[in-house]
């Protein structure tokens, strides 16, 4: 081939590139629409009940990404020239349906909900092989024809692109749920989160699955950790109310239990309207306190609205913000569900954490897990003589995802398991209580460390008092049989209210006592019927499959200790035994 003839082919190359761009432009389209458009705004509106934010808050974004990403794929692609075009186009076909097709049919029954708990696919490896042989087998036939029928590769191209893209849109546009503007957009505030009063202050930190055998295990493999907490008592017996943060954080802030007769929604909206909520609420208002919470809304109260009233940090919020990070976990969410089974796990995301770094206009962050440690370095704590605070913080504990270090900061989730976690949470703490006797209100303040619930090793939660002016030379153990009921009276002992409408103190046991505590455990028994489910992110099916979603609440008394609760509730989890058993209404979880 003579100069000449190189030069014509290099400008022929270059003058057909625009045409296999724009023949490109569907499948690369159908790809980015189905992972970065239709997939995160069919999730979200799907389960707009359980979000803090809705669909149409991240279209804008969404459509704009895609648009961007349709452009890129598409203009790469187009430098590949002759008959290879047709094998690139079977490609991107390939992708383009499997991805569809792995959403709508091939996910089977192996998704799970995304709570940031993965999945082994070698627990299904049947499934997961032939799935990952129909991708296989599927992109080998449609580039071996695209490469033999490159101009048939360009119709059927187009075709099937623009009907997927169009059964997509339709199922969007007949499911949209739109959002109601007419109600404010309330949200917890962090504002405050590092801010104390210089007279009272009332702490109380809730570490998630934080239960009394895990703590004594790190403080064996680690005893530098009991210095932090050597003025507390620690009450290695304290009864749970529930065996999961929902409702569990609902009655510790509000001392009212689940009423499983009436509708979730309704039972929660109750609880946080209650007489005895308010009334707690209004006592710390007297007494001069601002009371924070910082916690998921959607786990405490379904919705940080029902805080109002009682919590000082309920703001009506501006528009969501879609940050990088933000994009990442929800794009992650969607991949999830269109990935093949073997590769889920690489882009599983929790739930929680999408709720977690969720922000808003005129809204400051809550640092309440990953980011509180770094925060609290950066921040450091402030002081004010306007108010005393009473501030509560529900923190990730031994609960997944598993994103914090030995040390207490952020790591990928690859870095860090849950003993990990649980150090790193401890330290966390840790280098709190010491930030406070820096800024010199640790040794007046009152100090409640606790959990929402406990774990399947132990199904107890630790509980941690220092009151103000209490000193040790190291942490006190005492057995009295505790519970979580003895939180909300203790802090009313503190503020030298009556407590009596409310039950008893921690101080008010003994170790010698006898107390019939009570705890209540999620389960499904099949003589019960299936329950509507309106809780956690639902990747695969918005109605969810009842026998995959709890139906009842096991109920168990006992007298005794961590032991004895943990063997009555191997029977509920082995023979579905329990004491009573309360049929749920519906499901959150």
């Amino acid at each position: 081939m003579n100069d000449n003839q190189k030069l014509k082919k290099q400008g022929d190359y270059w003058h057909t590139w625009p045409k296999r761009f724009l023949t490109l432009l569907a499948p690369a389209f159908l790809i980015c629409f189905t992972v970065i458009f239709f997939g995160p705004l069919d999730i979200v509106n799907s389960n707009q009940q359980y979000l803090t934010f809705a669909a149409g808050d991240i279209a804008p974004a969404f459509g704009l990404v895609t648009l961007g990403g349709t452009v890129i794929i598409a203009a790469v692609f187009a430098f590949v020239p002759g008959r290879a075009r047709g094998v690139v186009m079977g490609l991107l076909l390939g992708i383009a349906a499997l991805l569809y097709l792995q959403g709508a049919f091939l996910n089977g029954d192996v998704l799970i909900v995304l709570d940031g708990n993965t999945f082994d696919w070698h627990d299904v490896p049947a499934q997961a092989y032939r799935n990952i042989a129909i991708w296989g087998g599927v992109l080998l036939v449609l580039m071996v024809l695209g490469g033999i029928f490159p101009e048939q590769a360009k119709t059927v191209t187009l075709i099937v692109s623009l009907a997927l893209v169009a059964a997509q849109t339709v199922a969007l546009v007949t499911t949209w749920v739109p959002k109601d503007k007419s109600e404010p957009n309330y949200q917890l505030d962090g504002k405050n989160e590092f801010v104390f009063s210089t007279e009272e202050n009332i702490i109380f930190i809730t570490l998630d699955q934080f239960n009394p055998l895990i703590f004594e295990e790190q403080l064996e493999e680690d005893p530098s950790l009991r210095d932090y907490f050597k003025d507390f008592i620690y009450y290695d017996n304290m009864s749970s109310c529930y065996s999961f943060t929902f409702p569990s954080l609902m009655y510790l802030a509000t001392h009212q239990y689940f009423d499983t007769t009436i509708p979730t929604r309704q039972a929660v909206y109750n609880a946080w309207h209650s007489d005895q909520a308010q009334e707690f609420y209004d006592i710390l208002h007297e007494h001069g306190y601002e009371a924070n919470l910082y916690m998921e809304s959607n786990y405490a109260a379904l919705g940080a609205e029902n805080m109002i009233g009682k919590a000082d940090n309920v703001k009506e919020a501006g528009d969501l913000v879609v940050t990088p990070l933000f994009f990442e976990f929800v794009l992650d969410m969607s991949l999830y569900r269109y990935l093949p089974i073997m590769l889920k796990n690489d882009v599983c995301v929790s739930t929680g954490g999408i709720v977690d770094i969720s922000t808003f206009k005129g809204m400051t962050k809550l640092r309440i897990n990953y980011d509180f440690l770094s925060s609290l370095d950066e921040e450091g704590i402030s002081l004010t003589d306007e108010t005393n605070m009473f501030q509560w913080y529900h923190m990730a504990g031994a609960h997944f995802p598993y994103v914090v270090d030995w040390d207490g900061y952020y790591v990928p989730e690859e870095e860090s398991d849950r003993t990990i976690a649980l150090h790193g949470y401890l330290e966390m703490v840790g280098h709190f209580l010491e930030a406070l006797r820096e800024a010199g209100v640790y040794d007046d303040a009152t100090i409640i460390i606790s959990a929402d619930h406990g774990y399947f090793e132990c199904f107890q939660t630790v509980g941690m008092v220092k009151l103000a002016g209490q000193t040790g030379e190291e942490m006190t153990v005492s057995s009295a049989p505790v519970a979580q009921e003895d939180i909300m009276p203790t802090i009313l002992s503190v503020l030298g209210e009556d407590y009596s409408d409310y039950g008893t103190t921690f101080f008010d046991w003994t170790e010698d006592d006898h107390r019939v505590r009570c705890t209540r455990v999620w389960g499904y028994m099949t003589q019960y019927p299936d329950v509507e489910w309106i809780g956690n992110l639902d990747q695969w099916d918005a109605e969810a499959n009842g026998f995959e979603r709890y139906n009842v609440l096991g109920v168990f008394f006992y007298d005794g200790d961590r032991d004895t609760i943990l063997n009555k509730e191997r029977y509920w989890y082995n023979y579905g035994y329990a004491d009573q058993v309360l049929p749920l209404t519906d499901s959150f979880y």
